[in-house]
């Protein structure tokens, strides 16, 4: 088959001969086509060159977001950790608590030893971290939740237990000398070994007698060898005593706080002079008034 050719004359300038160039209809198209390409070529780079750009800041934004997101990831594990920790310093303390008041702390004990793991975000992926961290929060919540309930039975428990304290005759009753105590005496009229069942506090006529605990005044009069007497009942099988008084400061029925005067020193009934003779039963027994008194015993 002929190939077709074309013939290029170049002329040049002046005298000089002109030439010709013989080139093939193949040859003229496939130069065609090559410079067609770098055309389109030279049009199309600017596009990519602007594309590879704007792919370039994107990938240094997320770079600078993912560096910013493991910042705040390493933030929030810190304040969980802290969170962490507060709470279980809360459960020790409650803890402690609940052995003071009495009461069995199981479920703070129990949320202690489940909760006491660690956890690190580093490395992981933002849906990972989020999991974990997800999971976290549930547990501190189930941990806290514990605590409320251990802290609300602690509440009553020292209510009560404040309601105890201020019941317990923990006070002298009388500012004075300390007379005949409890226990085995010579008794001053017969001269007999005698068991005394209370406390002699010697004190001019006219003492203040104060409540050494809240309580009811239940009995107020003469009560044989002990003279004028006023009783005061503090609950929780507590009874108090006061006799030889001479004055009274308080009603049958009424309400009396721990400091409240309630009587006078005096010398009624079987009294060798002025004193308050003072007994504590618990549980209708005698015993020992000066083991309830928080107060060191002093010469007033």
């Amino acid at each position: 088959m002929n190939k077709k050719f074309y013939t290029i004359m170049i002329v040049p300038h002046a005298a000089a001969k002109f030439r010709r160039i013989k080139v093939s209809k193949n040859f003229l198209v496939a130069a065609g086509c090559f410079l067609g390409l770098v055309f389109t070529a030279g049009l199309m780079f600017p596009h990519y060159l602007l594309r590879s750009s704007q792919l370039n800041a994107s990938l240094q934004r997320l770079a600078q977001e993912n560096s910013e997101l493991k910042k705040t990831n390493e933030k929030f594990d810190e304040s969980l950790a802290d969170l962490r920790s507060r709470l279980a310093e809360f459960e020790t303390k409650a803890t402690k608590f609940a052995m003071m008041a009495g009461v069995e702390d199981t479920s703070s004990a129990q949320q202690m030893a489940a909760g006491g793991s660690s956890f690190d975000l580093k490395g992981l992926s933002p849906k990972a971290s989020q999991a974990v961290i997800e999971a976290e929060i549930g547990t501190l919540k189930e941990r806290s939740g514990a605590l409320q309930d251990t802290f609300k039975v602690l509440d009553v428990a020292f209510q009560k237990q404040s309601l105890l304290l201020s019941s317990t005759p923990s006070i002298y009753p009388v500012h004075g000398l300390l007379g005949n105590g409890y226990g085995w005496r010579r008794d001053p009229f017969t001269g007999m070994r005698d068991f005394h069942q209370g406390l002699d506090l010697v004190a001019p006529l006219g003492t203040k007698v104060v409540a050494p605990a809240d309580g009811i005044v239940t009995k107020i009069g003469p009560s044989g060898g002990f003279g004028n007497s006023v009783f005061i009942s503090h609950g929780y099988g507590i009874i108090t005593r006061y006799g030889h008084l001479a004055t009274y400061n308080v009603k049958v029925g009424q309400r009396v706080k721990r400091g409240d005067v309630i009587a006078t020193v005096g010398s009624t009934g079987r009294s060798t002079g002025p004193h308050l003779h003072y007994e504590l039963l618990v549980h209708q027994r005698n015993v020992d008034p000066i083991k309830y008194i928080l107060e060191e015993y002093r010469t007033f």
